[in-house]
């Protein structure tokens, strides 16, 4: 509790510290992206799925609302 990941957001449980499977970048649930079951962070997201616009950071947030 109180652990805080690269994009600034608070990580609430150890459960939530993610990793993208392609380059090993940390990320959490506010700043990676979920394709097919796994954690990509908005980099890698952004190369596979050719989006430059793609957002790095909160791109669950669209998700919320």
């Amino acid at each position: 509790m109180g652990a805080r990941c690269r994009c600034g957001s608070e990580i609430q449980f150890h459960f939530d510290q993610l990793g993208c499977i392609q380059c090993g970048a940390p990320c959490c649930l506010t700043c990676s992206y979920e394709l097919e079951s796994a954690a990509y962070c908005g980099s890698c997201a952004e190369s596979i799925l050719e989006l430059p616009w793609a957002p790095e950071t909160r791109p669950n947030a669209l998700l919320a609302g």
